[in-house]
């Protein structure tokens, strides 16, 4: 029964679907990897591919036969990022939250049930974070999704915690009416700080960005080593806080100038 209410996809859709399977993890697919992830079969994916690379969305390696995002995505890449306001409006912003605390720096927002990097700045010390442009991470345990999560309505809210929630590391809160009741201490604060909740070593402090008094679009976040974060928090999280508020600040009164 199952197997008869398949979703069947288009061949545009599938062409779309392609594309998004390459990550950073995972920058190279062969024809087959390609097929297992879509489900579909091998000459299906062959024939997608080709079309891709005669548009350059994709190219094919002839050594390794495996094929890599082509330039044809970089032209749309730059685009997209012209026509995203908030990157230009918090770039110079970002930069000098990572200057002043030395921690990588993040802009994010939250799509359908993860939050999703629009922006990062790299800190002074390097440590892997999870956190390159693009990535999708959990909204209940990574402080760039509660710093968002904890400002919009409750419909909203509730329509992101109706499942059970994935356990990253033993201090990731699991439980949705405890997350609910962490959710409105954050409203109170107006920041939130997470420690170790999704990576065994990460401390994070994050901030909600506004569009309008009433409105939360994005966050805005330190990330590193919870050693090397935690003894400072309270000079970090002043800065985020401050960082929010100017980047909000622009942002609100780009929107009252329409």
């Amino acid at each position: 029964m199952a197997d008869s209410k398949k979703r069947r996809y288009t061949t545009l859709e599938n062409a779309l679907r392609l594309l998004k399977s390459f990550s950073e993890d995972e920058p190279e697919l062969g024809v087959n990897e390609i097929a297992a992830k879509l489900r579909i079969g091998t000459s299906t994916a062959h024939r997608i591919l080709s079309s891709l690379a005669e548009e350059g969305f994709v190219v094919k390696d002839p050594a390794s036969n495996k094929y890599t995002l082509g330039l044809a995505v970089l032209q749309l890449t730059n685009t997209v990022t012209e026509q995203i306001k908030i990157i230009k409006d918090s770039s110079f912003l970002l930069k000098e939250l990572t200057q002043e605390t030395g921690e990588s720096s993040h802009i994010g927002i939250i799509d359908g049930d993860a939050v999703i990097y629009l922006q990062k700045v790299n800190g002074i010390h390097p440590v892997k974070l999870d956190s390159h442009l693009g990535k999708r991470n959990p909204i209940h345990c990574t402080s760039s999704g509660l710093a968002y999560l904890a400002f919009k309505s409750p419909a909203f809210i509730e329509k992101r915690l109706t499942g059970p929630l994935k356990a990253y590391t033993s201090y990731t809160i699991t439980n949705n009416d405890q997350l609910k009741k962490r959710l409105s201490q954050i409203r109170k604060q107006g920041y939130v700080r997470t420690d170790r909740e999704f990576r065994d070593d990460i401390y994070a402090i994050g901030a909600p960005i506004y569009k309008s008094p009433q409105e939360v679009i994005a966050s805005i976040n330190i990330a590193g080593p919870a050693k090397r974060v935690k003894p400072r928090k309270n000079f970090y999280t002043e800065k985020v806080i401050e960082a929010s508020r100017q980047i909000s600040a622009i942002i609100t009164e780009r929107h009252k100038r329409k």
